[in-house]
């Protein structure tokens, strides 16, 4: 199976999903408008160029500015006392003002995913 990429960005009136390889870009008010609009994209394309949509996988990633958008629990201060990173330094890269290189992109992807793994062990006493 084919996975298609879309990175989803935060725009001035919305959300944009542009999947660079298959040259497909969805714009939309609301992130789950722009979900459904990627993947209504994808199959007019898969119906123009005879290919079977099912036969794709869509994932959405997201651009630094936008995961904290969109993921706004995540504090910066306590993320970056996490990672054990500096703290104007992840706001940096979520302005946009300075871009982590691949090491530093992994380091946060994974300090995020241990913390989205403690939160499923989290219940209410």
């Amino acid at each position: 199976m084919k996975t298609v990429n879309f990175l989803i960005e935060k725009v001035a009136d919305g959300y944009t999903a542009y999947a660079q390889d298959f040259s497909i870009l969805a714009e939309a008010d609301t992130l789950h408008e722009v979900y459904a609009d990627a993947r209504e994209a994808l199959a007019a394309q898969c119906e123009a160029t005879g290919e079977n949509a099912a036969d794709f996988q869509v994932a959405f990633r997201y651009d630094f500015a936008t995961l904290f958008e969109v993921y706004n629990i995540v504090n910066v201060k306590a993320l970056s006392a996490r990672l054990g990173m500096n703290n104007s330094l992840i706001s940096q890269y979520i302005t946009g003002k300075k871009e982590p290189g691949p090491k530093q992109k992994a380091k946060i992807e994974q300090g995020l995913h241990e913390f989205a793994k403690e939160l499923l062990q989290f219940s209410f006493a």
